[in-house]
């Protein structure tokens, strides 16, 4: 299956998680690794935007980290999740994003602006670096070692999906109608990298 069908057979909700996470296991071990184009990027974006028109706006991140804000479009803790991620760029009194890991195989595709992903692969330790521009898809296991490394001036806004619900805490709990429809958050959700010094 071709990068572009998969992804279209995601955003339709017809591929099973069995089949996401062979697909994402088989990129991650080819030759060409981890990262993926997709070449029409735009063509992707009137989809989402039908998927997020009436989905509540939620914001994530420690306090002392730059807030993302995020759209959760569907998903649960048995079927495969997207959310709608838009980081802004880091300000100069704001921390970076730590390296941290996910339980859940993941698929980032990124939609709008740029940055730099960063990896720490096997135990090797050393970090790989990918930088992040449209179309730019990238798939990794779960319990993969990452973080964004850099984002652009304009920000970095990408489609986050995976095997499962895998949802944020909320920075701040929206408060109006909508409430009630928020996503609980997954006791799960990350755990911090933190390197075995010898």
């Amino acid at each position: 299956m071709n990068l572009e069908s998969f992804l279209q057979d995601i955003l339709s909700q017809n591929i099973s998680r069995e089949d996401f996470s062979l697909y994402i296991r088989n990129i991650w071990e080819s030759e060409d690794g981890c990262v993926m184009s997709y070449h029409d990027p735009n063509s992707l974006c009137l989809k989402i935007w039908h998927l997020s028109f009436d989905k509540l706006i939620t914001e994530h991140g420690h306090d002392e980290q730059p807030l993302s804000i995020s759209q959760h479009l569907f998903g649960d803790d048995n079927h495969i999740s997207a959310r709608l991620v838009y980081d802004p760029p880091k300000q100069d009194n704001q921390k970076s994003l730590e390296y941290h890991c996910h339980p859940v195989d993941t698929v980032i595709v990124v939609i709008n602006g740029s940055g730099v992903f960063s990896f720490i692969c096997d135990d090797s330790k050393q970090s790989i670096d990918i930088d992040l521009t449209p179309g730019k898809t990238l798939f990794f296991p779960s319990n993969t070692v990452h973080t964004i490394k850099e984002v652009g001036n304009e920000g970095l806004e990408t489609l986050n999906i995976t095997e499962r619900l895998n949802q944020p805490k909320y920075r701040t709990e929206p408060i109006n109608e909508k409430k009630d429809l928020l996503i609980k958050p997954s006791e799960d959700f990350s755990k911090i990298y933190k390197p075995i010094k010898n």
